[in-house]
């Protein structure tokens, strides 16, 4: 009787570990899907929105912002700076890096996912050794 159990968990391993390895092929193909929709946030980059004072009137303003300095400067090229000015809401600046950063959060979100889903995928496995 050992044996038929064994072959059955066994068989219920592969199928769970097949079934953990069409889920992250299906996820890295919504990825690149992602990607070929449009360019793709550097990492580590968010929007910031800050105010500036003129004339008795407040002025908003966002600007891209990354935790290295990877964006060329607007006055020197050659130079880099965390920030990439977006210019006010609605701008096509503002707008192209929403979409960008969405595009990117979205990747990021389904790396996480994928990672957890490998994770899960060795746990079937060395789950099994000490059975």
């Amino acid at each position: 009787m050992s044996s038929h159990s064994e072959l059955k968990t066994s068989q219920d391993v592969h199928l769970r570990a097949k079934q953990i390895k069409s889920l992250i092929r299906s996820l890295k193909q919504k990825i690149k899907k992602i990607e070929r929709e449009g360019e793709v946030a550097p990492d580590n980059c968010h929007i910031i929105r800050y105010q500036v004072n003129g004339k008795g009137t407040i002025y908003w303003y966002y600007k891209l912002q990354a935790a290295e300095s990877i964006f060329p400067m607007a006055t020197n090229n050659e130079k880099k700076t965390k920030y990439k000015y977006l210019g006010r809401a609605g701008s096509s600046a503002h707008i192209d890096a929403v979409e960008k950063l969405t595009r990117r959060n979205l990747i990021d979100e389904l790396e996480r996912v994928i990672q957890s889903l490998t994770e899960s995928y060795l746990d079937i496995y060395i789950g099994t050794e000490t059975e």
